[in-house]
C-alpha cells in the first residue's frame, strides 16, 4: 500500500500546470496546444500507472485514500479523496476525452492562452469530483469543473451560446444531490 498523495497529485497538477500558462511569452498557438497537450498525455500516463500499480482491483474498498485536515476556521473541513471501482472509469475516461478535447480544440485561434487553462481547470476539477470523498470538497471541485465550463460555452459556444447555457443550467443543479 502506497501512502504518496496520488490524487492529490493528479488534481494539482493540471491546474498548477495550466496555470502557467499565463508565464508563457505571446507568440504562436502552437506552444499552447502542444505544452496543453503534452501535460494532458502526462496526466493520462500517471493517472493510468497509478491506477495498473498502486490500486488492487480485487479489493472492493476505498483505496489511495488521503485525509488531511484543510480548513481550520469555525468548521473541521478534510481534504478526503479516495477511489473505489466504481471512479476509476470516470477518472481514466476523463483522461481519455480531456486529450481528445485538447486534440479537437487544435484549430482554435481566438485567445488560445485563456482556452488551453479552461480546459486544465476543468481536468482538475472533474478528476477532483470523481475522487473526493468530502461534501465541501465535491461542492468546490463541481464549481471548478462548472465555472470554466460556462466560460467555454459563453465565449466558444458559437451562435446558440446563449440556449446552451440556459439548458446547461437548467440540468446540472441537480446533479450533485444525485451523486
Amino acid at each position: 500500500m502506497s501512502y504518496f498523495p496520488w490524487l492529490t497529485i493528479l488534481i494539482v497538477l493540471p491546474i498548477f500546470a495550466g496555470s502557467s500558462i499565463v508565464f508563457f511569452p505571446h507568440r504562436e498557438n502552437k506552444v499552447y496546444r502542444w505544452y496543453t497537450l503534452c501535460i494532458c498525455i502526462l496526466e493520462l500516463l500517471l493517472m493510468t500507472y497509478v491506477f495498473c500499480y498502486h490500486f488492487q482491483l480485487d479489493d472492493p474498498l476505498t483505496q489511495l485514500k488521503e485525509d488531511y485536515k484543510w480548513i481550520y476556521f469555525f468548521f473541521d473541513f478534510h481534504w478526503r479523496l479516495g477511489t473505489n471501482g466504481l471512479s476509476i472509469g470516470p477518472i481514466l475516461l476523463t483522461g481519455f476525452i480531456t486529450t481528445l478535447a485538447t486534440l479537437a480544440a487544435w484549430p482554435v485561434t481566438r485567445n488560445p492562452r485563456f482556452l488551453y487553462f479552461l480546459m486544465l481547470a476543468i481536468y482538475s476539477g472533474q478528476i477532483g469530483s470523481f475522487s473526493s470523498r468530502d461534501l465541501f470538497l465535491f461542492f468546490i471541485m463541481w464549481e471548478l469543473e462548472l465555472i470554466p465550463v460556462y466560460l467555454l460555452l459563453s465565449m466558444w459556444g458559437g451562435k446558440n451560446a446563449c440556449t446552451r447555457l440556459q439548458s446547461l443550467f437548467c440540468a446540472l443543479p441537480e446533479v450533485p444531490f444525485f451523486s
